[in-house]
């Protein structure tokens, strides 16, 4: 073969690899991964060293649940990956996108042992560290950084990845000076602005959550992540319908999920009468009952409505609205060639409902309609309740699933409600889903007090047995955790604590979507003991005790 002809094969192998890479990555976008992954496949295998094609390889096998199959695919080529920078630091690009740490972690030591003082490499562990809560271990390489390179760009790197991590041990002060002295030493960089806005924003800081934002998009106008702060902020400031505007951004940003696009279907307020609507859920199960209170006024506008939601609320919603169709959700369904059978007119996240027919205060009912639990289930728990004894039948919640220093800030402890138990007649329900039985224990050892827990409930699969179980009560006391929500959901009167400048409240001091929610202030200044012994106090007199 001659020369010219191997260059014109060789050139035509090439624009054929490319080709394929370009289609994996339509194919992904697209979410039809499964085409995805062959294309990508073929890239990899004629070229090992394409970490664009290897790391979309990763991503689509994991999206179509063959994480184990990624897993090894990686580990396979970090076998045979060269100590030069280049590759190892496009494998360890691949292992951080999708999170594969326990690759990512030694790759970066085998880096930083040819390199010591690599910034990105200490950066990048240290995130690592911060990521699996090892707070001292990130405060070590971070600090590192600094000290080579105290007064330059690096170190403003640094400092933002620094104020990161006191953030997340509740260490406000100290990260609010590490994110000043971040924007000294790298003032164009609306990064760090935007985290310091969402530190504002975890604080109650709102307005200068606002002041800060608009610095931030001073630097970058189209920073998305910005823009989504800036609305939650004015939300939590009650300038509810600029802040609704911005809401969108949450998706762009990929805070809000899972993103639908469904193009030329999204609706944007037009008129509803004699259409189907397909209202999809969106974030945890909590905000899926805080958007749920306007599916009633969406009913009364639309032809028909169809709500996809987690098939453990079907139950619930079927009951609470029969004239609508209530199916599970399909998150990965976009509406690109992956639905099946469209049989709508329009289709919007719950939130997006909520920012058109939720634009004043003066928009939220007094009274909202009442989740119906299933008869048969709430026959059951009333019986078990009876077993109780007389006297006033109190839920309890206290903390959330999922723990850190931050989050802790914004609960409690059982030990906290003790005078709770006091309460003369009243027994107290666990309400709590997870994390109970030792503090439960421990309340039973050191004060003697029992926190009842219905047999055979789980409260975090079987949402319909919590929700007849919670129906049945005469008040819940709770943070703004799922309990809560599912308590005043039914309307039942709910004792609940949380920032007073959190968005949810929409600037007021209730919290508008739920008339039953009486509100406590919780922040993370408030001595625990007596928020619950004000709580308990005002339960008391609503209780008549």
């Amino acid at each position: 073969m001659s020369s010219m002809m191997k260059r014109r094969k060789d050139t035509a192998e090439s624009d054929s690899i490319r080709k394929k890479f370009e289609q994996g990555l339509r194919l992904q976008a697209q979410d039809r991964h499964d085409e995805a992954v062959s294309r990508f496949r073929k890239v990899v295998f004629a070229e090992p060293d394409n970490m664009g094609a290897l790391k979309g390889l990763a991503q689509s096998l994991i999206a179509t649940e063959r994480q184990a199959e990624a897993i090894q695919l990686l580990d396979k080529r970090a076998e045979t990956v060269a100590e030069a920078h280049a590759a190892l630091t496009g494998l360890i690009g691949v292992c951080l996108a999708i999170e594969y740490f326990d690759l990512a972690e030694p790759l970066l030591k085998r880096l930083l042992e040819v390199e010591p003082d690599d910034p990105l490499a200490l950066l990048n562990l240290a995130n690592i560290h911060e990521r699996r809560d090892e707070p001292q271990q990130a405060v070590d390489l971070i600090s590192r950084i600094i000290e080579k390179d105290p007064t330059g760009d690096r170190a403003g790197d640094a400092y933002g990845a620094l104020a990161r991590v006191l953030a997340s041990q509740a260490m406000f002060d100290d990260a609010i000076a590490a994110y000043r002295r971040a924007i000294e030493l790298k003032p164009e960089s609306s990064t760090v602005y935007t985290n310091l806005s969402s530190l504002f924003l975890n604080m109650g800081r709102n307005e200068e959550a606002l002041k800060v934002c608009e610095q931030a998009l001073n630097i970058d106008p189209e920073c998305d992540g910005t823009r989504w702060n800036l609305s939650r902020a004015l939300l939590a400031a009650g300038h509810i319908e600029e802040g609704w505007d911005l809401y969108g951004f949450g998706f762009a940003c990929g805070q809000r999920k899972p993103l639908r696009p469904f193009p030329g279907l999204i609706w944007d307020g037009e008129p509803l009468k004699d259409k189907t609507i397909m209202v999809w859920r969106e974030q945890g199960l909590g905000d899926d009952l805080y958007f749920a209170t306007c599916y009633s006024d969406l009913i009364a506008q639309a032809g028909h409505v169809i709500i996809e939601t987690n098939p453990r609320l079907i139950g619930l919603y079927s009951r609470t609205w029969p004239q609508a169709t209530v199916r599970a959700d399909t998150p990965a369904s976009t509406g690109l060639g992956n639905y099946g059978k469209v049989d709508f007119d329009y289709t919007a996240p719950a939130g997006l409902v909520v920012s058109k027919l939720r634009r004043r205060i003066s928009d939220f009912p007094a009274e909202n309609t009442k989740l119906v639990p299933d008869p048969a289930r709430v026959a059951q728990c009333r019986a078990w309740l009876d077993t109780l004894g007389p006297g006033p039948k109190i839920g309890l919640a206290w903390s959330s699933g999922v723990s850190s220093k931050l989050r802790a800030l914004l609960y409690t402890e059982l030990k906290h409600w003790v005078d709770l138990f006091a309460i003369e007649g009243a027994s107290v329900i666990n309400l709590q889903y997870a994390h109970f039985e030792e503090p439960a224990a421990e309340l039973r050892r050191e004060y003697g007090l029992t926190l009842h827990s219905m047999p055979g409930l789980d409260l975090f699969s079987d949402i319909e047995g919590a929700a007849a179980l919670t129906s049945c009560l005469d008040a819940a006391v709770s943070p703004g955790t799922f309990p809560a929500v599912l308590a005043a959901s039914l309307g039942i009167p709910v004792f609940y604590y949380s920032p007073k400048a959190g968005w949810p409240r929409l600037g007021t001091d209730r919290l508008p979507w739920f008339p039953t929610i009486r509100c406590h202030t919780l922040d993370y200044r408030t001595d625990r003991h007596a928020l619950a012994r004000e709580v308990t106090g005002n339960l008391r007199a609503f209780l008549g005790r």
